[in-house]
């Protein structure tokens, strides 16, 4: 795709999908980082990871974690200098697909930032203590994410 910006044509190279490889990691970290986001766990899930590229960049990440039928949406993370552009709305409904695919039951994430964002995606807030055994035990909602993030909850099976 070519537009004008200032009198001269840039080309923006086509946005891609794929999943992540452990030679990704410091990539993944570097955002994580920059995202004020916890790269704690991310390589022990890693095959769950998918990132989106703009020609050989890592512009956006998003994770899952599974526990038993229930999953776990986490690390959806865009470069500041690229959003805006629905990488992350693209990110999170493909990472919905793959758990709906997986044939997981519900999708539940934790955020302090982007509450809003997620309920345009159908996500809606609950409390802790409604979250499944084997959600509740996970890393992240064990201290990985501060007590005061947002829990969001979406059902899978009528999807």
């Amino acid at each position: 795709m070519r537009r004008r910006r200032r009198g001269r044509w840039i080309t923006r190279r086509p946005l891609t999908f794929r999943e992540a490889m452990a030679a990704d990691l410091p990539a993944l970290d570097t955002l994580l980082i920059v995202a004020e986001l916890s790269p704690e766990g991310v390589e022990t899930h890693l095959a769950d990871f998918v990132l989106a590229i703009q020609g050989n960049e890592v512009v956006g990440m998003a994770g899952l974690e599974r526990y038993g039928p229930h999953g776990l949406l986490r690390s959806v993370a865009v470069r500041a200098d690229h959003q805006g552009r629905g990488i992350g709305h693209a990110l999170t409904r493909l990472m919905v697909e793959r758990a709906t695919a997986s044939r997981l039951e519900t999708l539940t994430l934790l955020t302090t930032t982007a509450a809003d964002f997620f309920l345009k995606l159908d996500f809606h807030p609950v409390t802790r203590d409604v979250l499944p055994a084997a959600l509740r035990a996970s890393p992240q909602l064990q201290g990985g994410c501060p007590a005061s993030a947002t829990v969001m909850h979406l059902p899978l099976r009528q999807r």
